[in-house]
């Protein structure tokens, strides 16, 4: 798992955070260009591959009295492990560059504002719940989300995008404000629902614990793992 952790983070934060510098850096005497690395993270996937097959064929070594149908279990439960590793990296670190990208390139302003919009959706999804929910949104994932919760929460992020607009300038043109409103009300809560899924599939109530009552880190990640992306993709096609 630390190797195939290894490859996702160079090969996303670390090219991120290379880009940063421009397109080379001089590291210990030697120039590491984007170029380079990528064939660095090629060379490290290739090898994480290559440990994956080779555990793999590991299994059930030396236990000749195991089954075939036993041999099967062990090699699901082994890719359960590895999928459940790059799903985590998926969650934590690939959204991760699109941040740096975002922060280098446009400034904090434009990771502050996105993610406020997440937290109070969040936040209003919740309370319109308690107060208002009688309709399941998605009963076999999430039974707690309900189409009121969903709804006033779009509303109520609709709402407060505009004048976090005006508050930090970051544009002439407010229908931009309504736009990353509407997309963070609309499409980034099914990262959340995405992660209900898996925590449901494991017969867990949250990623972790670090934060009492609101789960662990991941927790707190699953709608910016569509939302980061999203924003830098829209600040450099849309807005320019």
């Amino acid at each position: 798992q630390w190797h195939w952790f290894g490859t996702v983070f160079i090969g996303t934060t670390g090219r991120a955070l290379l880009l940063n510098f421009g397109e080379s850096l001089s590291l210990f005497g030697h120039t590491l260009t984007v170029t380079q690395l990528d064939r660095v993270v090629y060379g490290m996937a290739a090898v994480s591959l290559l440990l994956v097959v080779l555990g793999m064929n590991g299994i059930g070594k030396g236990e000749e009295s195991m089954t075939e149908g036993e041999h099967a279990s062990e090699l699901r439960f082994y890719l359960s492990k590895l999928v459940s590793c790059q799903f985590s990296l998926f969650f934590v670190v690939a959204q991760s560059s699109f941040w740096i990208r975002t922060l280098a390139q446009y400034g904090v302003n434009w990771i502050l504002f996105p993610s406020l919009l997440v937290i109070i959706n969040d936040t209003m999804a919740y309370v319109f719940g308690c107060l208002f929910g009688k309709h399941p949104l998605l009963p076999r994932l999430s039974p707690k989300k309900t189409w009121e919760g969903f709804t006033g929460a779009f509303l109520s992020t609709l709402l407060a995008a505009v004048p976090l607009w005006n508050q930090w300038s970051l544009g002439n043109n407010v229908k931009d404000a309504l736009y990353i409103a509407a997309f963070v009300s609309i499409v980034a809560p099914f990262g959340g629902f995405l992660a209900s899924a898996v925590k449901r599939a494991h017969g867990a109530k949250d990623f972790g614990d670090l934060i009492p009552g609101h789960g662990g880190l991941c927790d707190r990640l699953d709608c910016h793992v569509i939302t980061a992306p999203f924003i830098y993709l829209y600040l450099k096609g849309v807005m320019g």
